[in-house]
């Protein structure tokens, strides 16, 4: 009798013994777990940190205001359920090892959410990095712009010659082609859209050239220009 029921002790510590190191593998299997998405948020945190700092620096190239672009944090948890093992050395173990394959399927679906998260935030940056140059690009064009003087020429005296010019030049600006019709200072206008600002002595030469002796005549320019 005695024998039976210290083999029954002997049996619960053993499974009490193999419990906790069962509980011990799945903590270190979860702590291990926990490293490789800390490494892959980081390591896509620092990847969009770069990008931004790419459009600040292009941003700063035109002297305009920065904006604030707001990170989006990536936010994914993973629900955990504990099973209590309360059956023999074997099952315990088989347990175990079917707990450990199952969050490392877990952990692999949501690495892949998180790269593929973070891959649609750079191709956004990406755009926007696109959309800066492109507008530096522009007004660059627009500054150093050289014209032809004989457009102002043939339209300062024909009528629609400057309808076809003012229509050309500023079809996407109802404002500036209503003005381009109706201002006296035409010939300024003219002059000052055909030859950027970059070339001040271009368009100075064109105003000489072409335009009607004015006294006190200020070079009049594009409205919102």
């Amino acid at each position: 009798m005695k024998k039976a029921i210290q083999g029954q002790g002997d049996l619960a510590v053993l499974v009490k013994n193999t419990n906790n190191v069962a509980m011990k593998a799945m903590q270190k299997e979860q702590t291990l777990e926990d490293l490789i998405k800390q490494e892959a948020e980081d390591k896509n945190r620092l990847e969009e940190e770069r990008m931004r700092k790419l459009i600040e620096a292009e941003k700063k190239k035109k002297d305009c205001v920065l904006k604030a672009i707001k990170e989006k944090e990536l936010e994914n948890q993973i629900e955990e359920k504990a099973k209590e093992i309360q059956q023999t050395i074997n099952s315990i173990k088989q347990e175990a090892a079917a707990q450990v394959l199952m969050k490392r399927n877990n952990l692999k679906k949501v690495l892949n959410q998180i790269n593929q998260k973070a891959a649609m935030k750079r191709n956004q940056l990406r755009q926007e990095l696109l959309n800066v140059r492109l507008s530096i690009a522009n007004e660059l064009g627009r500054a150093y712009k050289k014209g032809d003087i004989n457009k102002c020429v043939d339209a300062l005296n024909n009528v629609n010659k400057r309808n076809n010019y003012c229509i050309s030049s500023f079809a996407e600006d109802f404002i500036n082609l209503s003005y381009c019709k109706q201002t006296e200072d035409f010939c300024e206008l003219c002059c000052g859209t055909e030859f950027g600002e970059m070339l001040t002595n271009d368009k100075e030469k064109c105003k000489q050239q072409v335009c009607p002796k004015k006294d006190n005549a200020a070079a009049a320019k594009p409205v919102g220009k």
